[in-house]
């Protein structure tokens, strides 16, 4: 009989180090979901944060590019109907090659697209909202006016971040 007590006990032993194992496991477990979505709660506010700063920018930048030569430059900006996109759309008047510049920077999709549309062709770019700058809005805005940056056959490369 001793034998059969000492095999019991040995194997409840085992199973209150498993149980122990497990729970020691699973507040582990719940350690590491709470900080993935304390992480994915950071990056949202970052996002958000980082829309609210570009959209801010690019309208500023937009607004200047069309008070420095009201007749060269025909500006739109404005939010959509679910606040969740800034557009920009710069076009040239009196310019050659003529010119647009769209952007559109997307909260939601955590995204900024931008596209040249331009009797030289198009181009688009597409970047995640951290990646973007309020400098490479301003890099892109500045090209809308620099003549010198359409001479090629093809409309600027877009900056990097």
């Amino acid at each position: 009989m001793s034998d059969f007590s000492d095999a019991l006990q040995a194997r409840l032993s085992n199973n209150e180090e498993l149980a122990a194992q497990r729970q020691q496991a699973e507040a582990e477990m719940e350690r590491l979901r709470q900080e993935a979505e304390q992480a994915e709660r950071d990056q949202d506010e970052a996002r958000n944060a980082r829309h609210a700063e570009l959209a801010a920018h690019l309208k500023s930048v937009a607004d200047q590019l069309k008070a420095s030569k009201p007749d060269s430059f025909i500006v739109r900006t404005g939010w959509t109907e679910s606040g969740e996109e800034f557009i920009a759309k710069l076009s040239t008047r009196q310019m050659t090659p003529k010119r647009v510049l769209f952007v559109e920077v997307d909260r939601d999709d955590d995204e900024v697209v931008a596209r040249w549309t331009s009797d030289l062709g198009m181009a688009v770019e597409i970047w995640r909202l951290l990646e973007v700058t309020p400098a490479m809005l301003t890099e892109m805005v500045l090209q809308v006016a620099d003549d010198a940056a359409w001479r090629g056959r093809r409309p600027p490369a877009f900056p990097k971040g």
